[in-house]
């Protein structure tokens, strides 16, 4: 509950650890405590769906990066033995 109650303190609802396991136990609760505390959980909610989209979208964009690095350097091996298969062709004699 003292994680509970410190995260509820984030979004501005400041409930002691002891009142939310009472609320919790079944303890009777006012009306504005009740509304604090589903705000708290929906907000809490809604900052922790933020910051996996977030996650999730740098994973993404890390992915795509990796991807185009990737290609790049399968490129230019490409390249590098295409050069040298011309060089060793330029290299060898003809014999007609």
């Amino acid at each position: 509950m003292r994680r509970l109650s410190r995260r509820f303190a984030t979004v501005g609802v400041d409930i002691s650890p002891a009142r939310l396991r009472e609320i919790a136990d079944g303890h009777p609760a006012t009306d504005s405590e009740i509304v604090d505390v589903n705000f708290a959980f929906v907000v809490t909610a809604t900052l922790s769906d933020d910051r996996r989209a977030k996650h999730v979208r740098a994973r993404r964009r890390v992915v795509h990066w990796l991807t185009v690095a990737g290609a790049i350097l399968v490129a230019l091996n490409l390249l590098a033995c295409l050069g040298f298969v011309l060089f060793l062709l330029a290299q060898h004699p003809q014999t007609y």
